[in-house]
């Protein structure tokens, strides 16, 4: 078992260092946050019902991806101005990739209490497995879509 204070001492060291009110004031964020999240599956028809049918987004456009003509490039919206993009690369097959530095994690979305039950009640009725964090009311619920992507749904704590 790895020795858990020193990397508390390190996630310590690091609020102490880069998270406080002053800095914050002192450097302003200069982008105007998330446009869209662009991400790859292998089924764009699997992808789109997943993310309109279980979480309740909306395709808002598809389009040939400007880096590779083979490519369609979708998007949903999932609320809050944002968009969750993704691309087919069908000439590349199906390969995943392996999660190492530089690649995603997971996704989060948030949701109000009352969006919250109904992204717990439709992922009950379509019998999606998923692992809820929390209560019904509040916390977080995760889900993996078509490609394995985890997906998280938070209502913040």
């Amino acid at each position: 078992m790895a020795d858990l204070e020193k990397y508390q001492a390190r996630r310590d060291d690091l609020k102490r260092r880069y998270v406080s009110e002053e800095r914050s004031e002192a450097q302003p964020v200069v982008t105007g946050g998330v446009d869209h999240l662009a991400l790859i599956c292998s089924d764009l028809e699997a992808t789109i019902r997943f993310y309109t049918e279980v979480l309740g987004m909306r395709l808002t456009k598809v389009m040939t991806n400007r880096d590779e003509p083979t490519s369609t490039h979708i998007f949903l919206d999932m609320g809050g101005g944002n968009q969750l993009a993704f691309f087919d690369f069908p000439l590349k097959g199906p390969d995943r990739t392996v999660r190492g530095v530089g690649s995603m994690h997971h996704v989060a979305l948030k949701a109000t209490p009352e969006k919250f039950r109904t992204v717990i009640a439709t992922l009950k009725e379509k019998q999606v497995q998923h692992s809820l964090h929390g209560t019904e009311e509040k916390g977080s619920v995760y889900v993996r879509d078509p490609d394995d992507i985890l997906v998280e749904v938070t209502t913040g704590y």
